[in-house]
């Protein structure tokens, strides 16, 4: 393959990833205690950040690609063998711990099935573990811009942005404190969190400068003012933190995105984190109810050792699971599965066999740890 077919690297982006899954996790182990109050509340909004995150990858795996069904395939075997064995691994322990209690009532085969589709918010079956809640919305976002690129629709996708943000910020005013907004909200989730993604795409076109740039930072703003403006609406932060304190961790990400496109976040490269980087997604993922309904409680009430002592033993055993699931599922079986979709792909609807076709792949084909 040839050099120039290889995707771009941002390791600025695995940082930022290892920090937001981070800030999620200590979010997660302090709520309803008091060192909640020590900053570790605005944790809350980690999930703003990685929202970011993907609007700004999006752009660059659909650049790398010649047809949507290599975006869907790259989608699937990017999500989906991690997200499996975290599923299976949440729901593992569930029934371990059922059969050491002798009760089953948590048990639920169909729970189960329905959170392998990661479409169970429309299936209306609860999700296994809390942070699946936002898996639904990055779903939507990949739909939406698959339909775009299938349309060739992308040209535009800077006057299609602004346009559903405004609307978003004028559907938030005109149905305001009416439960008529939070039905259009639950109905498409992606709503709530849209100027997210489309600031993250707007900040890739300032790394590519594909438009003026004073025109994008006004966008960014926008975007800004946007999620500001569907605060009350948007996701759990609400619950959590104040509106005032939102804000803040917005400027704080939309400050970060700032420095890293013009070259000056550099200075969170290492390798720790990049290494929490790589296994953000994993970390994300099974972190929650292993630890909140499993290792902090035993350790708390049975064994009687003191909160933060049990937090740092659960934070290290969510890191070897998150490595392990990061190392010997998802890199491994990403790779597998994305040959193996890619030759049935070419299979069915070029009537090609994968040998003719993977040169012409190019850069759709390569694995990219960013995406």
């Amino acid at each position: 393959m040839k050099k120039q077919d290889i995707k771009p690297r941002f390791e600025e982006l695995d940082s930022l990833r290892g920090f937001a899954a981070l800030s999620v996790v200590f979010f997660h182990f302090t709520m309803g205690r008091e060192s909640a109050d020590w900053g570790f509340r605005l944790g809350t909004a980690g999930v703003d950040l990685f929202f970011m995150i993907s609007g700004f990858v999006i752009l660059l795996s659909l650049e790398h690609i010649k047809k949507t069904g290599h975006f869907v395939i790259n989608r699937i075997s990017r999500l989906y063998p991690t997200y499996w064995a975290s599923v299976t691994l949440t729901f593992a322990v569930i029934v371990l711990y059922s059969l050491y209690n002798m009760d089953f009532s948590k048990v639920s085969i169909i729970q189960y099935l329905g959170n392998l589709t990661m479409f169970q918010y429309y299936l209306g079956i609860q999700n296994i573990d809390g942070p699946y809640w936002t898996l639904i919305i990055e779903m939507l976002f990949y739909i939406f811009m698959a339909i775009l690129f299938q349309f060739k629709f992308l040209k535009h996708l800077n006057k299609i942005g602004v346009v559903l943000t405004i609307f978003i910020v004028l559907l938030t005013f005109l149905y305001i404190s009416s439960i008529r907004l939070q039905m259009v909200f639950n109905l498409i989730p992606l709503l709530q969190f849209w100027p997210l993604f489309f600031a993250g795409i707007l900040f890739y076109q300032i790394v590519t400068k594909k438009t003026k740039t004073i025109n994008i930072y006004g966008m960014i703003v926008l975007c800004f003012i946007a999620q500001i403006t569907v605060f009350e609406y948007a996701g759990r932060s609400k619950s959590f933190i104040t509106i005032g304190e939102y804000a803040l961790m917005l400027i704080f990400f939309f400050s970060l995105f700032a420095l890293f496109v013009n070259g000056k976040l550099k200075f969170i490269i290492n390798k720790p984190s990049l290494f929490l980087g790589k296994i953000s997604y994993a970390l994300y993922l099974i972190h929650q109810k292993i630890s909140l309904d499993y290792i902090i409680p035993f350790l708390i009430y049975k064994l009687k050792f003191p909160f933060w002592f049990s937090a740092a033993v659960a934070l290290f055993c969510c890191i070897g699971i998150a490595a392990t699931i990061t190392y010997f599922i998802e890199i491994p079986y990403s790779r597998k599965m994305k040959n193996k979709l890619y030759g049935k792909f070419y299979k069915t609807y070029l009537n090609k066999p994968i040998n003719e076709t993977h040169n012409s792949l190019g850069k759709s084909f390569f694995i990219n740890k960013n995406n």
